[in-house]
């Protein structure tokens, strides 16, 4: 069977179907008797606000390289009572941002876009580049909010450069979702808060924010809908009761197909449909009868109030967000069956996700834990439940009673909702081998690490799946300088982190990937070298 045929069959049966229904379904089967090669995907999951809970113990683990004991807030991955991924994840100490604090420009979306973006020179407090729309007073604000990116994130930068990451190709590139309707709030040009990927500009200029999609209704109908798979939802119900085979369903016409094929092609035809049929049938017996196919919810996909944005105060946050206290959850729990689908389907193998950016005025007391499902769930490691009316942003910053208990408690929230996705994950077998998450490269992150002092040392970072990159799961590694360990707490005073950055863990990355020629990521000052132990 000659990839030459192969190809041949894949363009006859989804030709003018690249984004149809029948053609997603069909996409991993595809894509794997083309290549023989499981999918490779990353897949970036951002949590706003930093923690408290960086010096207290309750985040970074205790124990050496390999072997440690989690924290309380890493039980949520470790534990088994949502999952148990400590063979399969890495977490740093000493990792620092690629920003100076002395830097102008609103913490937050600082923080963010020296997470993402390539780290831009420090040349003094303007380093950061302005938003071609920033009137005058904006960009003379200290606490800027039209700071904005030099370049593309680095998730855009990856699918550039990574013929993996952009598959046979996918029909959707890469996919931005967001858990908040404050993160998509376009009204003003705070994007350097609310975005974590950005586009390189075709003509040179100025890196193009790519916004994230917080309603699940509007993914569902930009990903899965009608009239991208060229069905109708009668079409679509119909396929799914008669549980019909999906090579079935396109090879309807195939007696018209032949038509237009030389007849000394007809025989090798036949033996690659019977070949890729033979592998759904094999897709569906290890995956217990997993079929590829949009997700469905009860009531349909969720579609959140619109925000009711009043005038920021204070540090940003906004005083009315209508019910995104209420609906964040319900979000979160259709984006995640969204990203499972799309990789599963091998309709993207690039995700960027946020459950709400930094200046967030979300509230959990009276908000997001009282839903059903996690009212009386969650509490301190002492058992006190959250008793903080404020929102995260506020409590972040140590307001109200008991402030450092309830970031623990909304860094426990964050923990286990990630931790669900990355065991379904890790569960479901996937197309060439392994699970979609021994396929997935997964960073979980926030954009600063103390989130009171707004830090840019001893980053909250996760890494897991990588399996193709022979990433070393289990590790614990504790970098940086010992010596000057004591000068940058997470609540400390400084303009510059030690070494080593994100930007020389990105590095690391492109270079397990196969880029061995990337040395830096950004301006060399903020570039120490690929960071050891982390890839086999």
């Amino acid at each position: 069977m000659s990839n030459q045929h192969l190809r041949f069959l894949r363009r006859t049966l989804l030709g003018g179907m690249a984004g149809a229904a029948a053609g997603a379904l069909l996409r991993p089967l595809l894509a794997h008797a083309d290549t023989g090669a499981a999918p490779q995907r990353l897949l970036l999951i951002h949590r706003p606000c930093g923690s408290s809970s960086l010096s207290n113990g309750r985040w970074f683990p205790t124990g050496g390289t390999t072997g440690w004991t989690s924290s309380p807030l890493l039980s949520s991955f470790t534990d088994g009572k949502i999952a148990s991924l400590q063979d399969q994840m890495v977490v740093f100490k000493g990792l620092s941002n690629a920003r100076n604090q002395n830097w102008l420009g609103d913490a937050h979306g600082s923080g963010l876009l020296g997470m993402m973006t390539p780290p831009n020179r420090d040349s003094g407090p303007s380093s950061w580049p302005q938003s071609s729309a920033a009137t005058p007073s904006s960009r003379a604000d200290p606490n800027s909010k039209t700071i904005t990116a030099g370049d593309q994130s680095i998730d855009q930068f990856l699918l550039s450069q990574i013929p993996a990451l952009r598959g046979p190709p996918c029909p959707v590139p890469s996919v931005q979702l967001a858990a908040s309707t404050e993160s998509a709030d376009q009204t003003a040009d705070w994007h350097a808060l609310r975005c974590l990927s950005y586009a390189r500009a075709a003509n040179g200029g100025q890196a193009r924010p790519l916004w994230p999609e917080p309603s699940p209704a509007a993914a569902m109908k930009n990903y899965f809908g009608a009239a991208m798979m060229n069905l109708t939802p009668a079409q679509l119900a119909r396929l799914t009761a008669q549980n019909k085979s999906v090579l079935d369903f396109v090879l309807g016409g195939l007696s018209a197909m032949k038509a237009q094929v030389p007849k000394s092609v007809l025989p090798k035809l036949q033996t690659n449909a019977d070949a890729i049929r033979q592998l759904e049938m094999n897709l569906a017996a290890q995956a217990g009868g997993m079929t590829c196919a949009a997700p469905t919810f009860p009531g349909g996909p969720f579609t959140p109030s619109p925000p009711m944005f009043s005038a920021p105060s204070g540090q940003g946050g906004y005083t009315n967000v209508g019910k995104l206290d209420e609906e964040t959850y319900p979000m979160w729990k259709q984006h995640k069956e969204i990203i499972k689908t799309m990789f599963m389907c091998d309709l993207t193998r690039v995700v960027t996700f946020s459950f709400a950016y930094g200046n967030s005025g979300i509230h959990f007391q009276n908000g997001v834990l009282k839903d059903p499902e996690l009212a009386g769930k969650y509490s301190t490691p002492n058992g006190t439940p959250i008793s903080n009316p404020n929102n995260h942003h506020d409590i972040s910053h140590g307001v109200g009673a008991g402030a450092g208990d309830a970031q623990y408690i909304i860094d426990k929230y964050y923990c286990d909702m990630t931790a669900g996705l990355l065991a379904e994950m890790g569960s479901t077998p996937d197309i060439g081998g392994g699970s979609l998450l021994d396929n997935t490269l997964t960073i979980f992150f926030s954009e600063v690490s103390d989130g009171n002092a707004h830090g840019a040392v001893d980053m909250p970072i996760l890494m897991f799946g990588g399996k193709f990159l022979k990433m070393k799961g289990g590790s614990y590694l504790q970098l940086g300088n010992p010596a000057s360990a004591g000068q940058f707490q997470p609540n400390g005073h400084y303009s510059k982190g030690p070494a080593p950055y994100v930007s020389d863990l990105w590095v690391t990355i492109a270079q397990a990937w196969g880029l061995k020629s990337m040395t830096t990521y950004g301006d060399p000052g903020w570039n120490t070298g690929p960071i050891g132990g982390l890839f086999g």
